[in-house]
């Protein structure tokens, strides 16, 4: 019993995230960013060890139109906060080079959103928090928001392909074929 209301205490409160993210339940669609933004949905299959991982991003504009996305492999991390920390660095890196400059970096780990949001300090993720930081100072504004996995099936789509093709690392400067439909369905319940 004890166990049982833990969970259902943690599950209300990852729903009703504090520290100025969007409330969001389960439910939820994926979200445009404002005007003259664009949100990167990032996100990461840790295997630890030397079993491959994959991460994937998808950068989306305020109408939902997919503009650049990319998918990789890459040596599994010991956590999965790590693990995340790697793609948004991958995901942060990828941006810039790409030319934007006015990003909201959306992820699906509330702990690794919250130290990044909070500039809190972790011993074991001290530099991947750094380099984070000093990545965001070199966008004009940039912001980390936090929404569960099921409101962006886009960059599970790209995972499963970079998974199934053995891809080691793509960059799209167009919605690819496969992930057109998902996109297309995203955009139609842009809020």
């Amino acid at each position: 019993m004890d166990t049982k209301e833990w969970l259902d205490v943690k599950h209300k409160n990852d729903d009703n995230v504090k520290g100025g993210q969007t409330k969001s339940s389960r439910t939820d669609k994926w979200q445009k960013p404002g005007a003259e933004w664009v949100k990167c949905n990032y996100d990461v299959s840790n295997h630890a060890g030397r079993q491959d991982s994959g991460l994937r991003w998808i950068i989306r504009n305020s109408q939902g139109t997919c503009l650049d996305c990319g998918c990789g492999k890459f040596q599994g991390r010991q956590t999965i906060k790590e693990a995340e920390c790697t793609a948004l660095i991958w995901a942060i890196q990828c941006a810039w080079d790409l030319g934007y400059r006015r990003v909201e970096f959306e992820g699906d780990n509330i702990t690794v959103n919250r130290l990044i949001r909070n500039k809190e300090t972790n011993p074991r993720l001290r530099y991947y928090l750094e380099f984070i930081q000093q990545w965001s100072k070199a966008f004009t504004t940039v912001k980390f928001t936090f929404r569960h996995r099921e409101q962006n099936v886009c960059v599970d789509v790209l995972a499963k392909k970079a998974v199934a093709n053995h891809i080691n690392h793509t960059l799209y400067h167009f919605c690819p074929r496969f992930l057109m439909s998902f996109v297309n369905k995203d955009a139609e319940h842009v809020n």
